[in-house]
């Protein structure tokens, strides 16, 4: 009996969720519903959510508060995401004084940066070093990685060369700056997680559901009750059909 009813009140649900109005709101508040699972832990869940306190509570303060949250978490990830492609454009040159360029530029010369198999170097490099003071920086897989001198506004192409593009920091800098970056990110979804646990059931109930969280060992019990569900389902059809048949004979 007790498998009988939770079996129905499942169903319940399901048909709610199949039949309800999926207005704006409505699919916002269950994006972040669904969001809001994401930042809890099943010893959040088994320690049991605040419950709703009042039903009919406006929910939009606390939508515009998680959308906060959500944009500067996004903006967190983009900057991270900025941060390592930099490391990794930044990695051959290493710890290059890169306000070297600005300082060279104040003297009217321009420093530029360089890739190129190893063979092209070595085949140009006395060439390079007296016509564009072309210093070799780092060599990796292969490939050479160099800068050269010239003045301001000169007229040149390496034609076996391509030339970088780099970031405005030495990788030192950007290590830190990415240690910084995370650990804003660690804090943020750590408020989401506060976030999530103070005001889950208030979204919950705001979509007219209730026991949304389930454990992975509630979910197997779950798909365990519908796959019984299911059987007698189609027993009773088989047995309606089989009486059918029989009537129809008659």
């Amino acid at each position: 009996m007790k498998n009988r009813t939770f079996v129905c009140n499942l169903l319940k649900k399901i048909q709610y969720i199949c039949t309800v109005n999926t207005s704006d709101k409505t699919s916002m508040l269950l994006e972040m519903l669904s969001e809001m699972r994401r930042h809890l832990s099943a010893d959040d869940i088994r320690a049991g959510l605040p419950e709703c306190k009042d039903q009919a509570a406006d929910i939009s303060p606390l939508y515009g508060e998680w959308s906060a949250l959500r944009h500067v978490e996004r903006r967190q990830l983009e900057r991270i995401s900025e941060l390592d492609s930099d490391i990794q454009r930044m990695e051959p040159w290493g710890d290059f004084p890169m306000a070297n360029v600005d300082q060279l530029a104040q003297q009217g010369q321009r420093l530029a940066f360089w890739s190129c198999t190893r063979t092209v170097f070595d085949a140009h490099r006395r060439e390079w070093s007296d016509s564009y003071q072309a210093e070799l920086i780092s060599e990796r897989n292969g490939v050479c990685y160099f800068v050269t001198v010239t003045p301001q506004g000169a007229d040149f192409v390496l034609t076996d060369a391509k030339s970088v593009q780099v970031a405005p920091s030495p990788v030192s800098t950007l290590l830190t700056l990415q240690t910084k970056a995370k650990d804003s990110l660690r804090q943020t979804r750590v408020r989401m997680g506060d976030f999530s646990m103070q005001h889950y059931r208030e979204v919950e109930a705001a979509l007219h559901l209730s026991d949304t969280l389930r454990l992975p060992e509630d979910r197997l019990l779950i798909v365990r009750y519908l796959r019984v569900f299911v059987r007698k389902i189609k027993q009773i059809f088989i047995s309606n059909g089989n009486k059918q048949q029989k009537t129809e004979r008659q």
